[in-house]
């Protein structure tokens, strides 16, 4: 038998094992932690718990322009069709929480950089834009 243990706050799926469900104590992971019985049709990156049900997680639709911005400090791209509460993780290592839709991106230093976007419902996505000198 294959399970999941997950967060019940937010459904998201930490692990999955192979076995018996009696056999596991999903407090022994952490709080508000639980088990819960699957197919093995869906790894625990692909998946989500909602309501004691698993669901499949799904791509962002994220809208990206433009993908090549002036490194001056002013131009910007804009990444749009965001669900609400999806994290950010910028190419600092810092982490947002989008409330509004969108983020804006500026740079003044030439270089490529990558955007995390997180949200439990979704499959983690990445995006990468370039920052080109100012001439």
């Amino acid at each position: 038998m294959n399970y999941f243990v997950y967060k019940t706050t937010t459904g998201k799926i930490l692990m999955e094992g192979l076995g018996p469900l009696s056999g596991v104590d999903p407090s022994d992971f952490g709080p508000d932690m639980a088990a819960i019985a699957h197919d093995g049709t869906l790894s625990f990156e692909d998946a989500y718990v909602d309501g004691g049900l698993i669901f499949q997680r799904q791509p962002f639709s994220l809208q990206m322009t433009p993908t090549q911005i002036i490194a001056d400090g002013i131009d910007e791209c804009v990444i749009g069709n965001i669900p609400a509460g999806t994290a950010v993780q910028w190419p600092d290592g810092q982490t947002d929480e989008v409330t509004d839709g969108e983020v804006r991106f500026s740079v003044d230093l030439a270089g490529t950089y990558k955007l995390k976007f997180s949200a439990i419902s979704y499959l983690d996505q990445e995006v990468t834009l370039e920052a080109v000198p100012a001439t």
